[in-house]
């Protein structure tokens, strides 16, 4: 496998074929500069000559992900994460047909001025600020320190969107499930979701960047809990892609917990 470190990109990709056919299909890691662990919960990007973003996903725990072009040409990967200095590589030039595999190296950010701690809540906002968005831009779905503090009794993550009064939200427990239903752990069901899909499917949780499923959902540490936002099916997929397309609910925790 190829390795791309923070601004240097070494990957073989390989010839094409028939002119019909689509682009070289991207397979990559993201990986820690300082470790080499791989890094879920990364946005890539891949960006035509021009500026224009053709294709967004999210890597996974391990780090991996696809990028599948439509067409041949030239592009570059830009990654975002919190936590680490956003990284864009040189031009790739993708040809027809088959496959490239490569390494992206991303390197860790200074959260904070030496001697100023930085808080989770403050850390949040600059990740959402990362994406376009804002506590002023989300209203009520920006959930503060002080308002999950005020909640005398945190059952689990629903209960803090079922204190906070989120319009349209609702939350289905493995208690809630009928005799035989698959244990999915915890189901943040959004309105707007279940109007465009007719179903009652289940927003994606990222726990301090990295996506989580429903049953890790429903084991996080309230108590631990600093910051939450709620975030719509059409702005949850511009940061994660489909795999948000009935929405988002991003938590941030003390010390990672």
């Amino acid at each position: 496998m190829n390795r791309i470190p923070a601004l240097a990109l070494l990957a073989a990709l390989l010839l094409g074929s028939p002119a019909t056919a689509h682009a070289q299909t991207i397979l990559g890691r993201v990986l820690d500069n300082i470790n080499e662990a791989g890094v879920g919960g990364v946005v890539v990007s891949l960006i035509t000559r021009s500026g224009e973003e053709s294709v967004r996903t999210l890597t996974d725990d391990a780090g991996a992900f696809v990028i599948a072009p439509q067409e041949a040409g030239e592009y570059l990967l830009v990654t975002q994460a919190f936590g680490y200095l956003e990284t864009r590589s040189p031009l790739l030039a993708l040809e027809l047909e088959g496959k490239a595999t490569l390494e992206l190296m991303v390197s860790p950010a200074a959260i904070g001025l030496e001697g100023l701690e930085v808080s989770v809540e403050e850390a949040a906002a600059e990740q959402l600020s990362i994406m376009g968005l804002s506590a002023n831009i989300l209203g009520r779905r920006w959930i503060s320190k002080d308002q999950i503090e005020a909640i005398p009794v945190k059952r689990d993550l629903g209960t803090v969107l079922e204190s906070t009064s989120q319009n349209g939200v609702r939350i289905v427990r493995p208690e809630n499930l009928t005799m035989g239903s698959e244990n999915m752990g915890m189901c943040v069901s959004m309105q707007r979701a279940r109007r465009a899909n007719g179903s009652n499917t289940c927003a994606l949780v990222v726990l301090n960047g990295v996506p989580i499923s429903g049953v890790q959902a429903l084991n996080i540490d309230t108590e631990a809990i600093e910051t939450m936002a709620v975030l719509t099916p059409t702005e949850a997929v511009m940061q994660y892609g489909t795999l948000a397309a009935s929405g988002a609910v991003l938590v941030w925790t003390r010390a990672g917990r």
